[in-house]
């Protein structure tokens, strides 16, 4: 009887620890055999993404915002140099900057921000990195992040 009982103890010892240890191993794993993955994933998990419904926000806040997210690409770029994801997120990140610095009446640091996101993408190959398209670019893909009352509302206002 207490064979049983202490094999029993044992079993439900042994799953709880690999049930804790289960998490950070597989995520250390990830992390050092595909860090572009990691990266993607890290990047979907973050609070509001670069590419948050800033919309229902004052500029100020989704400056600080984006900023602080872009500071967190940027990090994670330092570790994977190579990462084409990163970059690309890095370059669309400080062309959302340029839009609310635009919006704040920032017109030097709107340059700024925009001109870092051009030789951001610029490098990567882009073609057109136009602010105008840069600009038309992001705001559609922001589109995809408001509610979907929204979006409806909007709809509505444009025809």
């Amino acid at each position: 009887m207490k064979k049983a009982i202490a094999i029993s103890v044992c079993a439900l010892l042994g799953l709880a620890a690999g049930y804790f240890a289960a998490q950070p191993a597989s995520m250390w794993y990830i992390q050092s055999t595909e860090p572009d993955m990691f990266g993607a994933f890290a990047l979907d998990v973050i609070d509001s993404s670069i590419a948050c419904n800033c919309e229902n926000k004052p500029p100020s806040e989704a400056l600080k915002i984006v900023s602080g997210d872009l500071s967190t690409v940027r990090g994670w770029r330092g570790q994977n140099r190579s990462s084409l994801m990163l970059a690309q997120e890095i370059g669309l990140g400080y062309v959302r900057l340029s839009q609310l610095e635009q919006k704040l009446g920032n017109g030097a640091e709107a340059d700024n921000d925009m001109k870092h996101g051009q030789h951001e993408l610029a490098a990567l190959g882009w073609k057109d990195i136009s602010p105008a398209h840069l600009t038309a670019l992001v705001k559609r893909m922001d589109s995809g992040y408001q509610e979907p009352y929204q979006k409806e509302k909007n709809a509505a206002i444009a025809h």
